[in-house]
């Protein structure tokens, strides 16, 4: 890992960036940061062309951030690296593609003294290149709603919040429980958001949007091809194992998404998936109302390699 920066200081908040490829939508995640905050700002830069590099370097002219470099599978690395530099009282994670709501200086402020380990806020979705709503905030507005049915539990988001967005996490919760992202090529955020929600001693919720999820071609969440699917699709098995063992099993993760997206490998994968589904003790029928066809799963829409 090589660091290109002074040794930073104390902040109350650190905003942790895994980078790849996308120097331009950076910018604009750049500039929606509340910067009125004097948060520190670390992007993690996973094996970009040298062409992408150099535009993130140009950015450092304009925005203060402390720049570092990954070698691992991807974000999951990235995301660790950020952490080892991560000096603030809370930590909040952004994707490059993303970007923060307009509000979220006064949201983010207005939990600093919070005596919760972690705070969930709403999200919102759009198409990048549009700005017109899209569907990939759907699967949070879902636990808004079930929080409600279940008499404003928080054990919703504690086990089913599984993305690092969209959150502020203590750092110190990190720290004293030596949480870490899993390094592989998808699904690296969803044990560490699991384990940071179950470990928790007090969690808040305000159900105000603080993040913007984006819907792009060519991104990870937008692209299906066989190693990321399985990737995906075992650490959902290894969450849910975890849920099991420590008694929130009716918390399960769904596990259709990897069931269902395996028919566009044939039927020999997808066979390979029910059995690994079935072996560890899931229930394959959770959420089956969100299988619709071969190309989509809950709304959402993959082009397939």
């Amino acid at each position: 890992m090589q660091t290109i920066s002074q040794k930073p200081e104390t902040k109350v908040y650190s905003i942790v960036i895994p980078h790849k490829n996308t120097a331009s939508l950076l910018e604009r995640l750049l500039d929606s940061i509340p910067w009125v905050l004097s948060p520190q700002v670390i992007v993690v830069d996973n094996n970009s062309s040298d062409e992408e590099l150099q535009q993130v370097e140009m950015l450092r002219q304009r925005f203060d951030f402390l720049l570092c470099h990954s070698t691992g599978c991807g974000a999951g690395d990235a995301r660790n690296v950020g952490l080892q530099q991560a000096t603030g009282q809370w930590v909040l994670f952004a994707d490059s593609d993303d970007y923060f709501m307009p509000e979220a200086s006064n949201l983010i402020s207005a939990h600093a003294d919070d005596s919760a380990d972690i705070v969930f806020f709403d999200v919102v979705s759009v198409y990048s290149e549009t700005l017109e709503p899209a569907y990939r905030d759907r699967s949070v507005k879902l636990l808004f709603q079930r929080y409600h049915r279940e008499h404003d539990s928080p054990d919703v988001f504690r086990c089913l919040y599984t993305n690092p967005w969209g959150k502020m996490i203590r750092r110190q919760l990190i720290i004293d429980n030596d949480i870490r992202f899993e390094d592989i090529p998808s699904g690296n955020d969803c044990y560490f958001s699991v384990v940071a929600g179950l470990t928790a001693r007090q969690v808040a919720v305000d159900e105000r949007p603080l993040y913007c999820i984006t819907v792009r071609s060519g991104s990870i969440t937008s692209t299906l091809d066989r190693e990321h699917l399985e990737s995906n699709g075992q650490s959902r098995l290894r969450v849910n194992r975890l849920l099991r063992q420590r008694g929130y099993g009716r918390y399960q993760l769904s596990v259709l998404y990897y069931i269902g997206m395996a028919r566009c490998f044939g039927w020999r994968y997808f066979l390979h998936a029910f059995y690994e589904s079935c072996r560890h003790g899931n229930r394959p029928w959770v959420g089956v109302s969100r299988l619709l066809k071969p190309d989509t799963l809950g709304g959402i829409h993959y082009k397939q390699k």
